[in-house]
C-alpha cells in the first residue's frame, strides 16, 4: 500500500510540475518600456531565446523552480566559448503577463526576492504573451 501511495505521489508531482511549466511556453514581448530585451521565447524543450530587436541571443537552457515564490528561473548558455549563467525571478501577474528580473553573472548566489529598485546588477521586465 505504501508503494502505491508513493508511486501515485511521484506521478502527480511530475504532472503538476509539467502543467506549471507549460504556462511559460511561447513568446513574450516587452511592451512596457525601452529595454535591452524586446522579447523572450520559451520553447517546450526548455530552450529560451532572448531578442534584442531583430537580433537573437544564443540558446539558453532554462529551468524553473515553481516551489519558490517568486519562481526561480535559471538560464545557462554559451557565447563565444564562454558559459553564461543568468539567475532570475519570475512572477505571473496574470495568465498573459509576467514580471521577470534577470541578475547578471556577477551576482553571488541566487536572489530570492525582487529588487526594490533597478541597478546595474539586474534588469526588470514586464512581458506580455503573444497570442
Amino acid at each position: 500500500m505504501k508503494k502505491v501511495i508513493y508511486l501515485l505521489f511521484i506521478i502527480l508531482s511530475q504532472y503538476n510540475v509539467y502543467s506549471q511549466n507549460q504556462d511559460i511556453f511561447g513568446r513574450w514581448n516587452n511592451v512596457e518600456r525601452e529595454a535591452n530585451i524586446s522579447a523572450i521565447e520559451f520553447k517546450s524543450d526548455n530552450i529560451a531565446i532572448l531578442f534584442q530587436g531583430e537580433n537573437t541571443s544564443p540558446f539558453f537552457n532554462f529551468t524553473l523552480d515553481n516551489g519558490k515564490n517568486p519562481i526561480w528561473i535559471d538560464m545557462l548558455g554559451e557565447k563565444d566559448g564562454v558559459q553564461v549563467e543568468i539567475f532570475g525571478l519570475l512572477e505571473f501577474i496574470d495568465s498573459d503577463k509576467i514580471k521577470i528580473e534577470m541578475f547578471n553573472h556577477i551576482y553571488k548566489g541566487h536572489p530570492d526576492k525582487f529588487s526594490s529598485q533597478e541597478s546595474s546588477m539586474s534588469q526588470v521586465y514586464i512581458l506580455n504573451r503573444v497570442k
